[in-house]
């Protein structure tokens, strides 16, 4: 915009002022325009005054608003003049930008407020150069959905429409509410208890033990009958019988015991901890094992059960 000379306007005592108001009124009433009040004159030399100086500092937003008061018919014809000249001049010169917004997907978005330096300049994108300062500026934009988006940009004197587009980030999906109780645990896998293998591997430990014991006090037994054959008590031999029986019974079972415990820690299957701690605490209480092993008439019986 070229330099501006300033022009000075007085509606108040003085021979210039008389003689302008006289020609003033003369040219009116020659075109049949009605007087302006008094009031009103003055606040179309005020407007005219602060026109100027917004120009001259580069506030055009402002200037225009005050060339638009001094440019109305009811002002005095050298002040309306003036003023319809500088309008012109300004909205040929101003700087104007157009307002643009893009979703992450790069599709146009129109439902967009913006605000210059926090002062609101659209209410909607419609794509038409907007008129604004010289200078540095912070343009927010802002959609219905409340997104916002912030862009800092230094304009320059007489550019014409610059495009200023804000691109709003992808919207962050919204985080649900926890299950009640509090978030679930995660699951985690592992191999299953050994607990199971080591009580068969003591119960076949504890049944080589019981075939020790018995077996050393029947071969006792029966080298104590030796020396009373074939008058001995029928009573020293069932007992001598019956330890006999217990240690071959003992003898099977530990080695039985032995094998399937090597084979249940060999094989144990891949579990879910998560769930076998929820219910550890109840299949405690079911876990149980028992050995029987007694003599039958004719031979001897054994035998191992457990509940997991």
């Amino acid at each position: 915009m070229r330099e501006s000379t300033r022009t000075g306007y007085s509606w108040r005592g003085g021979k210039p002022a008389l003689v302008a108001a006289m020609a003033v009124v003369t040219t009116m009433l020659a075109e049949g325009v009605a007087l302006a009040a008094p009031d009103e004159r003055e606040q179309c030399a005020a407007s005219a005054e602060q026109a100027q100086q917004l120009r001259d500092e580069g506030k055009y937003r402002r200037a225009r608003e005050q060339m638009l008061v001094c440019a109305r018919d009811v002002c005095p014809v050298p002040i309306k003049s003036d003023c319809g000249k500088w309008l012109a001049e300004l909205d040929r010169d101003a700087p104007t930008v157009v307002f643009g917004a893009r979703d992450s997907n790069g599709a146009d978005v129109l439902d967009v407020k913006v605000s210059m330096d926090g002062a609101l300049i659209q209410e909607r994108l419609d794509g038409k150069p907007v008129l604004v300062d010289s200078g540095e500026h912070v343009f927010n934009f802002e959609s219905k959905e409340g997104a916002v988006k912030e862009e800092r940009v230094l304009v320059r004197a007489a550019e014409k429409a610059r495009p200023i587009i804000a691109t709003f980030p992808a919207a962050v999906a919204e985080t649900k509410d926890p299950p009640p109780g509090g978030a679930p645990p995660a699951r985690e896998t592992g191999e299953g208890s050994i607990v199971p293998a080591l009580v068969v591997g003591g119960i076949g430990v504890a049944a080589l033990g019981s075939f020790a014991i018995f077996g050393i006090g029947g071969k006792n037994d029966v080298d104590d009958l030796q020396k009373c054959k074939p008058v001995c008590d029928e009573t020293d031999v069932d007992a001598a019988r019956t330890k006999l029986i217990i240690a071959d019974i003992s003898l099977g079972v530990g080695i039985v015991a032995l094998g399937v415990a090597a084979y249940m820690f060999l094989t144990r299957p891949t579990v879910d901890t998560t769930k076998v701690q929820t219910n550890v605490q109840a299949r405690k209480s079911d876990t149980a094992f028992r050995f029987d092993a007694r003599p039958l008439a004719g031979g001897g019986y054994a035998g191992i059960g457990g509940t997991f």
